[in-house]
């Protein structure tokens, strides 16, 4: 019975190598006699696992019975996995050769359509390029847009800020008694920020216009 399975395997392991040829295979070199190799293998292959099973449910010996269904499963999803895959690469090479031959029959047809296919790949790859020349400007747009809009806040709460301190010191003016040195200090600094307030969002408007102008 070790006879029937380690010929079963030598027939297997040579399945493998020829579909594996197969499938690197170019041209048409051989291609019907080795597609019909492979497929008398395939069932002899799977009339010798038949009989393997067989002789393993005939099996005395519990173990042994067991071990030999187990190994005649093994080579069944092996024989059914190289068979599908074999269907699958012949498919493919059908496919491959029929379009070859129209490609072929359409270049005697219009001799000038391979030069045409490069022509249009280079303008697709132009064309590709430009959308993502124009997706990175959008972003850096995106990005300066969101910094400007985040100094003009960060401005907004200073300016919050100073006038809530400067409510607060004329409401305690007369209570603390301070000078009005410091009063005019604090008015002359609002004043200030008011400024720095005004040109920040000025300079910002003019860069995204600038942004605009030159990248749009």
């Amino acid at each position: 019975m070790t006879s029937e399975y380690n010929a079963a395997q030598r027939l297997l392991h040579k399945i493998k190598q020829n579909v594996s040829d197969f499938d690197l295979s170019e041209g048409d070199n051989n291609k019907a006699a080795v597609q019909g190799a492979i497929a008398v293998d395939l069932q002899t292959l799977e009339k010798r696992i038949g009989e393997y099973r067989i002789l393993g449910r005939q099996e005395g010996n519990e173990r042994k019975r067991k071990m030999m269904l187990e190994r005649a499963s093994a080579m069944t999803d092996e024989h059914s996995q190289l068979g599908r895959r074999f269907e699958k690469m012949k498919q493919l090479k059908t496919e491959r050769q029929e379009n070859a031959q129209n490609r072929a029959e359409l270049f005697q047809r219009n001799p000038t359509a391979g030069t045409r296919e490069p022509m249009d790949t280079a303008i697709d790859m132009g064309v590709q390029n430009e959308e993502a020349f124009w997706d990175r400007s959008e972003n850096a747009l995106d990005g300066f847009i969101a910094q400007g809009l985040a100094s003009l806040e960060s401005l907004r709460e200073q300016r919050g800020f100073l006038d809530n301190a400067r409510r607060r010191i004329l409401n305690a003016d007369s209570t603390l008694g301070l000078s009005r040195t410091v009063i005019t200090y604090i008015n002359r600094r609002t004043t200030q920020d008011k400024i720095i307030l005004v040109a920040g969002m000025v300079a910002t408007c003019f860069g995204i216009y600038l942004i605009i102008h030159y990248l749009g």
